[in-house]
């Protein structure tokens, strides 16, 4: 299903002969509010801090009084709205179908692998370095070996460190 996009969305801004589309432009910017947003939350409010310490010992902060079915039910809450908000941006991008998310869903499992689970920065770096890498390898490459480049590349880091670009500090004694 094509989704039409509203009137202040359609166009594009030249610049240099490259031709940038406010529909495109928007969701990179929504992109960059909704990063800066989740950052707020899980550092400065004190579902946040919930968030955080369910994660890193659920019993620990059981017994400090935190609900922890309720941060469960809140976390996967916002999740789903940010869920709902990527398929929003994603309309913006392609049609609407049943595969709409299949071209992005190994590219997203390798940002979260690399970036380490659970960890925002890592996230976001992990999401830059792989997009800025397939980018410029494609166009020597092709985009099927340019991928499997990018993989490969992954694959062989996540050898030398497992746990990812940034390692969540736990007080356990496995990590």
């Amino acid at each position: 299903v094509q989704v039409s996009s509203p009137g202040w969305l359609s166009g594009s801004y030249v610049i240099n002969d490259v031709l940038l589309a406010y529909n495109r432009v928007f969701v990179i910017g929504f992109a960059f509010f909704v990063v800066f947003l989740t950052y707020w939350l899980l550092t400065r409010t004190s579902l946040g801090l919930q968030i955080r310490a369910v994660m890193q010992n659920r019993s620990m902060a059981s017994a400090l009084g935190v609900r922890t079915d309720r941060v469960n039910l809140m976390t996967f809450a916002f999740g789903s709205g940010l869920a709902g908000m990527a398929g929003a941006c994603l309309s913006q991008i392609g049609n609407v179908g049943p595969s709409l998310g299949q071209n992005y869903i190994i590219d997203c499992f390798m940002v979260v692998v690399l970036g380490g689970v659970g960890n925002l920065v890592g996230t976001v770096s992990a999401s830059l370095g792989i997009g800025v890498t397939d980018q410029i390898l494609q166009p020597w490459l092709g985009a099927v070996l340019g991928k499997i480049t990018v993989l490969a590349a992954i694959i062989l880091f996540l050898q030398w460190r497992p746990a990812g670009l940034f390692v969540t500090r736990t007080r356990s004694l496995e990590g």
